[in-house]
């Protein structure tokens, strides 16, 4: 059994030119790519190993990003169940003055520990150790549960 705490992530970003469109706000399949990574390195330490990326729930642009902000990523565990686990991840534009942060983006993710084949592996239990960390993993296995229900 592992805390949520053991494996949050905070990772940062500088929205540089190449990250950008022609609107000067940060390319959406680039900030997938940060998202994916962060929430990879979360389910990763949960489960000591490789761990892929099954499924993204819900991805959604709250806000821009736009050349020369600073993105502020943090990602932690909602659930563990048999060899999947859920990964919430958000990322937030920091204002290096003031310290204030906006929410851009959220993202729940889903990841499946795996061997060297490729096949799934068991991954430690999850302790939620607070309110929150409860409200999350229940909320989790309600999607969980949808999501297996439409295969």
């Amino acid at each position: 059994m592992k805390t949520v705490d053991h494996s949050r992530v905070e990772k940062t970003e500088i929205v540089l030119p190449q990250h950008a469109n022609a609107l000067g706000t940060a390319f959406g399949g680039t900030v997938m790519s940060w998202v994916d990574v962060c929430a990879a390195v979360t389910a990763q330490r949960h489960c000591g190993r490789i761990a892929v990326t099954a499924s993204i729930d819900a991805l959604h642009f709250r806000a821009p990003l736009r050349v020369g902000d600073v993105a502020v990523l943090r990602s932690w565990m909602n659930a563990a169940f048999g060899s999947s686990m859920e990964v919430e991840c958000i990322v937030e534009r920091e204002d290096t003055a003031t310290g204030e942060r906006v929410l851009c983006v959220d993202a729940l993710l889903t990841f499946v520990n795996v061997d060297d084949q490729g096949k799934p592996l068991r991954i430690p239990g999850l302790v939620a150790g607070c309110d929150e960390d409860r409200a999350r993993a229940k909320a989790a296995q309600g999607r969980r549960e949808r999501r297996l229900a439409q295969r």
